[in-house]
């Protein structure tokens, strides 16, 4: 192991894990992005975050060949915060500390990444600053879920930390005639059951009634670089049924529903995300804000492009602008 910092690193690393035994692929996101902010004039590297390991003293992380190195800045790619054993999202929060402690500015900070990661957490910030969410609980039994149903009738059962929908069920209160003496009823109970026993808690939201679509809003900065509905197709009304992906639509965006998105991420201190809305009975309502952005290459360029010149040019914009704060 060498000692002593590599003054040579990048000005911006584009951390990610890549999939499989093949770790060179490089997503086209990242090779765009990185093609954009070179012709900048600046050095960019993409790093697997699995190939770093977190450094104490002198804080930071090091390269596999013991170097250790701190980039100026380090986007902070989905897969980094997704792809680990469950209940390791704090040791990877806590190595990310490491490399902004050595004077790395991330994209998402740190700070927001580790508080609003969290889904209950996150809809109590939005709720605070007078955003409208769905009413929403933490639920550690399934009781405390029938209690949910049992108010409610209708509800929205998801991990406080998850992505990509996995684990994300809808439940119905039973009938006045079921044979259940609760809400859930048996199957739904054993699904809970063994929901927490994986994740220990859940996040539980009252259903918001809407159009059969969720409206996306990309966010870089303090603009919206696109915007788009997810159509649901399956037949029985199941938003995230794994045999009908949602369809995309073209979306217009009211002034209203813009400040509301723009309020979201300043609220949660983001400098990118993609925020998840429902048009519910009494307007927009915001279900999540995902700290990412690392995928928009079927965007780029398309309706749902709201850019003047592209996602991939306004996402160098940002990293240019910190860079120069």
């Amino acid at each position: 192991m060498t000692d002593g910092t590599d003054a040579v690193a990048a000005d911006v690393w584009i951390l990610d894990r890549p999939d499989g035994t093949d770790r060179t692929d490089t997503p086209w996101e990242t090779a765009a992005l990185s093609a954009e902010l070179t012709e900048r004039g600046l050095r960019v590297e993409a790093v697997d975050w699995a190939g770093l390991t977190p450094s104490c003293v002198p804080a930071g992380v090091l390269r596999e060949d013991g170097r250790l190195q701190v980039p100026r800045l380090a986007v902070v790619c989905s897969r980094v915060l997704t792809r680990h054993p469950l209940g390791h999202l704090a040791d990877e929060l806590a190595w990310l500390g490491l490399l902004a402690d050595a004077g790395t500015r991330l994209v998402n900070p740190v700070g927001s990444l580790g508080a609003y990661d969290n889904k209950v957490r996150q809809i109590a910030a939005l709720a605070s600053a007078g955003l409208p969410v769905p009413a929403t609980r933490v639920a550690r039994t399934p009781q405390d879920v029938d209690a949910c149903l049992g108010a409610w009738r209708d509800v929205v059962v998801k991990p406080p930390y998850g992505h990509a929908s996995v684990d994300v069920l809808r439940l119905r209160a039973a009938g006045s005639d079921s044979p259940h003496a609760g809400g859930l009823g048996t199957r739904p109970g054993i699904l809970v059951w063994h929901l927490l026993e994986r994740h220990r808690a859940l996040c539980v939201q009252r259903f918001v009634p809407n159009p059969g679509r969720d409206l996306r809003v990309v966010v870089i900065g303090s603009r919206v670089a696109a915007c788009y509905f997810h159509v649901n197709t399956a037949p029985d009304g199941n938003t995230h049924h794994p045999l009908y992906p949602h369809g995309w639509a073209a979306a217009e965006l009211p002034p209203r529903v813009e400040k509301l998105v723009l309020r979201a991420t300043a609220t949660l201190g983001l400098d990118i995300a993609s925020v998840d809305l429902l048009e519910g009975p009494d307007g927009p309502v915001i279900i999540e804000v995902n700290p990412s952005i690392s995928r928009w290459r079927s965007l780029e360029g398309t309706e749902h492009d709201r850019s003047p010149r592209g996602i991939t040019h306004a996402y160098a914009d940002l990293l240019c602008g910190l860079l120069c704060t």
